[in-house]
């Protein structure tokens, strides 16, 4: 791919040829530097290339991630993001890949993704955080010691698609009773009990919805097992003991409920408060069973050890805690944003999320698209270019997914183009990119920038933004690059 940059100021005055491309048969990667401060064309630069490239090579599909709203690119896709939309991330994707991939490793760029965007997890914290993540993966068929587990066979479904407003679930026949208490219903043309989708809460939770074959667990799964956990170490015993002394608060609630109805209607009578207590003391004496049950059941002593693993309840709740913000944030969806598959420029558009939100979805989607472009392996041409604008804002972390990209992605066909407004980046993130452009930075930071970049003061200078710019390529097998004054076309 080529794209025309400009003129070499010191060449045309020699009257000498003087155009400057960019080159990605030239270049040792396809990574791009933009500098400019608020006004200098950075945006503009980046339709410009953009609009350019895609023009040249159909195989090149532009994942641009705008956080301000302002990158609008002719023919391409364009999703919007927020709280409300009904697609989003699966951050708990596992990459079946042998050597890079599994549920560890996956667990492992969860918990540092968060820790990067909302706060790192202290270490008890992470510590429960990640037994929970192995239960659960557990429980969807993800053995982190059988990389055979990790893959799936194409794309699992929700047996309904929700236009029915039922949501079935996975409730073995010894627990229909169970099931049936919390307000499931049975199917018979599926038989498959199911609950309205606005019900699935509280104890209905301990089964997970019904799905066609196996799939990635999700925040949801993560917070219902929590849930469960907090309950069962509060308690001191199993799910079934947990699950009958919902389904006992359950009827005591009913009750208290119609009786103070039936009170104020003044239609209370004998039969009914003995009715309403047998159910009761039915529920009450199931309750106390399962829980006789669960206790008789302890012979290792290692059945408390399974809870006593995930240290106290308070670092439990901490957790749980951490997880539900998460899920506020409404872009953990396992419905998958609805791209144009031809088009060859994508936009995510973040304007609606908040600063943290918006660069988790960013560090997340970063992830998914280096597992991807690793398990295909080595390319020889730039297959996704990852446009990035106010860069910062994810590269602050040198062990991170971006400078992680920046230092390892152009063998497996992953470029990076991106944007800020000065140059206070990581060291190892600048240096890993192939061409740097300053279209003119506020002068508090040419300092930073001399340094950082070994650019000329008199060169930082003589850039007027919109006119001139300074441009620095690392070509293959070249043992210099000097910065070439340019005069934009």
């Amino acid at each position: 791919m080529k794209f025309l940059i400009g003129s070499d100021a010191a060449l045309a005055a020699k009257g000498q040829v003087a155009e400057v491309f960019w080159d990605t048969h030239r270049l040792v990667n396809g990574h791009t530097l933009l500098l400019g401060m608020s006004g200098a064309g950075k945006t503009h630069t980046l339709k410009r290339m953009i609009s350019a490239l895609q023009k040249q090579s159909p195989n090149t599909r532009f994942h641009v991630f705008d956080v301000h709203g302002d990158i609008s690119i002719e023919g391409a896709s364009e999703v919007l993001y927020s709280a409300n939309t009904p697609y989003g991330l699966q951050p708990l994707r596992v990459n079946p890949d042998l050597h890079y991939g599994g549920v560890l490793r996956c667990i492992e760029n969860f918990t540092e993704i968060v820790g990067q965007t909302i706060g790192k997890l202290g270490a008890r914290q992470e510590a429960v955080l990640r037994k929970i993540l192995l239960d659960v993966y557990r429980l969807h068929g993800f053995v982190q010691e059988d990389p055979s587990t990790w893959f799936i066979d194409g794309e699992a479904h929700l047996i309904s698609d929700g236009s029915d407003n039922r949501l079935y679930l996975d409730v073995p026949r010894a627990e229909k009773d169970s099931a049936k208490a919390f307000g499931a219903r049975w199917d018979p043309s599926k038989s498959l009990w199911w609950i309205q989708t606005d019900q699935y809460e509280g104890g209905i939770t301990r089964w997970a919805p019904k799905r066609s074959g196996r799939t990635f667990p999700s925040i949801d799964d993560v917070i219902n097992y929590a849930n469960r956990l907090i309950k069962m170490s509060f308690l001191g015993a199993d799910q079934e003991a947990v699950t009958q002394l919902e389904i006992f608060n359950k009827a005591a609630m009913a009750m208290h409920r119609r009786m103070i109805r039936e009170h104020r209607e003044g239609q209370v009578g004998p039969s009914l408060v003995e009715e309403e207590s047998e159910a009761l003391d039915k529920a009450r004496a199931k309750a106390i069973d399962a829980y006789t049950t669960a206790v008789e059941k302890i012979r290792t002593g290692t059945e408390m050890e399974d809870l006593i693993k995930y240290d106290s309840q308070e670092t439990l709740k901490s957790v749980l805690d951490r997880l539900e913000t998460l899920r506020s944030y409404g872009i953990f969806k396992n419905q998958p944003p609805p791209f144009d598959p031809h088009a060859r420029v994508w936009v995510h558009k973040l304007k609606p999320l908040k600063v943290a939100v918006a660069n988790m979805f960013v560090l997340f989607s970063l992830q998914e698209m280096y597992d991807t472009a690793r398990e295909r392996g080595e390319q020889g041409e730039v297959l996704d270019i990852l446009v990035l604008d106010e860069v910062h804002r994810y590269a602050d972390n040198e062990e991170g997914i971006l400078c992680t990209l920046s230092r390892e992605s152009r063998k497996f066909g992953v470029a990076i183009i991106a944007a800020n407004q000065d140059a206070d980046l990581p060291p190892s993130f600048i240096s890993s990119l192939a061409t740097k452009m300053v279209l003119g930075i506020d002068e508090l930071y040419w300092r930073s920038a001399e340094t950082r970049m070994n650019i000329e003061r008199r060169l930082l200078e003589w850039i007027k933004p919109q006119r001139t710019m300074a441009v620095q390529m690392k070509e293959i097998r070249a043992t210099k690059s000097s910065w070439k004054w340019v005069v934009l076309q």
